[in-house]
């Protein structure tokens, strides 16, 4: 069994926060604020203690020392504050520069609420949290709450929890364990403060563990020896705690979490309770138990480009993603040209194309709504998954992790296509890899479903497609229509792409927009005639007319014969009796004759950017599938009696819907 990664982890508390809502109590520790810019609670007592040396006239290098020597008792909140700002306005009014943003800071957007504790505002708002014991003594998470509308119950002195209504009444009750900036005579940080606490507040946290599963965020427990004893006594375990923190747990953390048998997930608070409420979020949106992992690797990857976090987080998820692929065990078994004693090669094939929705689903999102910068991060993994592995054994077992690559390519660029993104839709199509010989191969080719499957698959074309259409629909949410569209591009472009890259093509594609403009002037001869009264003219013009349209027909014929077409998953048009050809082509035909040089896939360099070359290429591959559907259409019409639809998809054994 493959070890869990950070993500899994994540997802099984995420179904434990949408089935049974409430269920958790989070606490948290300095490490949720301080990437916020607000210092820690140590850090604000030394900056306290500075300040007092200072009007004292002294220098203080160790400023806790120069305290107890001054005034013979350790440093308090309570103690210093009295010595700084004798009224309770003072004292606030002083320690607000510590906790809430100057305009200079408003403007670097530092002191407000991080990703993580926006992440658990939004699990509170859903309903799947309701308890938050924060150590901090900023309102971060008060402020996180009410910009999602939510209004707190906020416990700051330990006398308010007597009078707190039962927990599940409530929809949001923040306790500040150790006091609030607003109530400086509540505010607790020395080692003896730290080291007890009232009566009522350790039966109320005995309630808390005895009837929650604890999330514990980046808190050390290093400094808190009381609220390690409490979190500690129960032996009451319902729920399983989780404990998240990016690096290792300090020695005191680490006995606590072996305690209490918490799941450690290696990660920083932002990323993972984002990731957390992205799992919730979707889970709930569809209403389902089932790992809906793919909805969740959108919804993240959706968040990450959304410019609100630094999408480095998108990269990073990626990384992950194709490393534990690699290390899949049917792909590495692939690498013989074995076959698995599970299942043969479709069992493979159906557990590597399982293993690849998480990665597929990132990739499409990227692809979407993405930048030339993201699309760094993933192009390459095409490309490394297309190469097909030297040895002996089954050829199509060695080329089983070209399926990944498969499914790769065809996310992203129909993805790609659905967003406008042709200039990305060309680079693709364009990537080249070396095979076992040295001979450099374009993907578009390479990557045909023909190919990869091979003889394997009836309609390889047709199994992609399905795989992908829920991807789009559901967790892309592009649509249906949008997502038929964008496939049909998308394919009609890979055999556009592979001719024109063809060497043999480029004089086929100078003949063909010669003879064009052959008939383009035999065209405007014949409507000059029709205009006149010359009948020889006339005769003259028709039959040169005739001749144009022949030898036009005959070299984008010639053309059509390059295009490495076999079975494309592609809609076709009954034009007229015994000819066909593809919707997709005769639009994108009307179109390009309406904008020529200003169409957008002119504009992306298809064609070499040549409207009159792309215009060749087009009415080929157009002429190709409109061949393949004439056979397709004959063949299911013995001793060829029966209708011909209208349309059809080419792969369906009946006529896909118009």
């Amino acid at each position: 069994m493959q070890p869990r990664t950070p993500f899994d982890q994540l997802i099984s508390l995420a179904f434990s926060l949408y089935s049974t809502p409430g269920s958790y109590a989070c606490v948290l520790g300095a490490g949720v604020s301080i990437p916020s810019g607000v210092p820690s609670a140590w850090g604000v007592q030394e900056e306290l203690l500075q300040k007092l040396a200072s009007i004292e006239g002294e220098t203080a290098s160790d400023p806790f020392a120069w305290y107890e020597t001054k005034y013979g008792e350790l440093p308090s909140y309570e103690g210093v504050l009295e010595r700084l700002a004798p009224s309770q306005n003072e004292r606030q009014q002083l320690l607000r520069g510590f906790f809430e943003p100057s305009e200079v800071e408003r403007e670097l957007q530092h002191k407000k609420p991080t990703q993580a504790h926006r992440a658990i505002a939004r699990l509170v708002a859903g309903g799947a949290l309701r308890v938050i014991l924060t150590l901090n003594f900023d309102r971060l998470m008060e402020t996180a709450l009410r910009d999602e509308g939510v209004e707190p119950v906020v416990v700051s002195y330990p006398s308010d929890i007597d009078g707190l209504p039962p927990v599940h009444t409530m929809q949001a009750l923040v306790v500040h364990l150790h006091g609030d900036y607003l109530n400086p005579t509540a505010m607790l940080n020395t080692k003896t403060e730290l080291s007890t606490y009232p009566k009522n507040v350790d039966a109320f946290l005995d309630r808390i563990t005895f009837d929650h599963g604890l999330l514990l965020v980046g808190w050390s427990a290093a400094y808190d020896p009381a609220l390690v004893r409490a979190l500690s006594r129960s032996s009451r375990r319902i729920y399983t705690p989780y404990w998240v923190e990016p690096g290792e747990l300090s020695a005191i953390a680490n006995e606590l979490r072996s305690s209490i048998d918490a799941v450690k997930i290696t990660s920083d608070a932002d990323t993972a309770l984002g990731r957390l409420a992205d799992a919730v979020d979707a889970l709930r949106d569809r209403e389902s138990r089932d790992p809906l992992v793919a909805a969740t690797a959108v919804g993240t990857a959706k968040r990450f480009l959304s410019g609100r976090t630094t999408a480095i987080g998108l990269h990073d998820h990626l990384q992950q993603e194709f490393d534990r692929l690699h290390q899949h065990k049917d792909l590495l078994l692939s690498q013989t040209g074995t076959e698995s004693t599970d299942g043969g090669y479709d069992g493979m094939l159906a557990r590597v194309e399982e293993a690849t929705v998480v990665s597929s689903a990132l990739i499409a999102t990227a692809a979407y709504w993405g930048s030339a910068k993201t699309d760094q991060w993933w192009k390459r993994e095409i490309a490394r998954f297309a190469i097909e592995t030297r040895g002996s054994g089954d050829p199509q077992v060695r080329r089983l992790q070209r399926v990944c690559a498969l499914k790769f390519f065809y996310a992203a660029g129909v993805a790609a296509s659905a967003a406008g993104r042709f200039d990305l839709v060309r680079d693709l199509l364009n990537l080249r890899v070396n095979d076992q010989n040295g001979r450099e191969l374009g993907l578009c080719s390479l990557l045909a479903p023909e190919a990869v499957y091979g003889n394997r698959e009836s309609a390889p074309g047709r199994r992609i497609y399905s795989t992908l259409s829920s991807l789009f629909v559901q967790h892309l949410a592009v649509g249906q229509r949008n997502f038929e569209d964008s496939w049909e591009t998308f394919e009609f472009l890979r055999l556009v792409e592979s001719t024109y890259g063809d060497p043999q093509s480029a004089q086929l594609i100078g003949l063909a927009t010669a003879a064009e403009e052959q008939l383009n002037s035999a065209q405007e001869r014949m409507d000059a005639a029709d205009g006149g009264n010359d009948l020889d003219e006339h005769d003259g013009a028709q039959s040169a007319l005739h001749r144009a349209n022949q030898n036009h027909g005959r070299r984008i014929g010639s053309l059509a014969d390059k295009v490495m077409v076999l079975r494309p998953y592609l809609t076709v048009q009954n034009l007229q009796i015994e000819v066909f050809r593809s919707a997709t082509g005769q639009k994108l035909l009307n179109e390009l004759a309406r904008e020529l040089d200003l169409h957008p896939l002119v504009r992306a360099g298809f064609g070499g950017g040549r409207s009159a070359d792309l215009r060749a290429l087009f009415s080929a591959v157009d002429v190709s599938i409109g061949r393949i559907g004439y056979d397709v259409a004959m063949a299911s019409m013995p001793g060829r009696s029966g209708t011909v639809p209208d349309n059809f998809r080419i792969g369906d054994l009946s006529p896909a819907a118009s």
